[in-house]
């Protein structure tokens, strides 16, 4: 854990795992921080304004979500999202919170 602005910040290990494709490492990023964050897909289709079966198919690697969509989901969880990307290494997604994210 770091800290930014006198908040401690709580960190998801960055998602690659070799030869899975962009759209499969972002879905995987999203459903292992909602499970961490203990929300429901009902709840984060709810504050992102999508729907639950939106939330599965993106969480499933099923659709090439956009930036404008990503941001929303960043913004129901209250948390930071981070995608790099590394020539020869492929992308990583990371979501970055507080403490008392969502």
């Amino acid at each position: 854990m770091g800290h930014q602005r006198g908040m401690t910040l709580e960190r998801a290990e960055p998602r690659r795992i070799p030869d899975e494709r962009l759209e499969e490492t972002l879905g995987r990023a999203v459903r292992e921080w909602r499970e961490k964050t203990g929300m429901t897909q009902t709840r984060l289709a709810e504050l992102s304004g999508l729907t639950q079966a939106a939330i599965s198919r993106l969480e499933h690697g099923k659709c090439m979500p956009t930036f404008p969509l990503m941001e929303r989901i960043a913004r129901a969880f209250g948390s930071t999202l981070l995608v790099a990307v590394e020539p020869g290494h492929g992308v990583t997604v990371t979501f970055v919170g507080s403490d008392d994210t969502v």
